[in-house]
């Protein structure tokens, strides 16, 4: 990469690049998610789309993009001890997300990824590696 981006850079490269790709550019829900008395805190950016995706409602759109406020500080995802600790962990930060509902699946999704990084963001293929999840059987799962 011969710039360096700013967080803002990142974040609006992102969201152009899947909104050119078909994707519905969504805005962060609230850090306190309404109506999801499992979460106290919005803890990833796919909480928004969690009812769509164990099929109790549906989007006017098959394909969305966000970048999701997110907190952690209780529960299973608590980065809340490790803070101080080193440079990585932080109770706030912004999850940027590419979204799928029933459109696409990972061979697309590698796809748009590798063209974001390398020829976007400019990153070395070399120093990437896609990788894909096998199942119980060693199978790639289709699509």
């Amino acid at each position: 990469m011969s710039k360096k981006l700013t967080g803002n850079q990142i974040r609006q490269d992102f969201i152009d690049f899947f909104v050119e790709h078909g994707h519905t550019a969504v805005p962060s829900m609230s850090l306190v998610p309404g109506g999801d008395a499992t979460l106290l805190f919005t803890n990833s950016g796919m909480v928004q789309f969690k009812d769509v995706f164990v099929g109790t409602d549906t989007r006017p759109y098959t394909r969305a993009v966000d970048s999701q406020k997110c907190m952690r500080v209780a529960g299973k995802h608590n980065d809340l001890e490790d803070v101080g600790r080193d440079d990585t962990h932080h109770t706030f930060f912004e999850m940027l997300g590419n979204w799928s509902f029933g459109d696409y699946y990972k061979k697309d999704a590698i796809a748009w990824s590798w063209q974001l990084l390398t020829e976007v963001w400019g990153l070395p293929k070399d120093k990437l590696y896609a990788t894909c999840f096998r199942d119980d059987k060693g199978q790639r799962p289709a699509g």
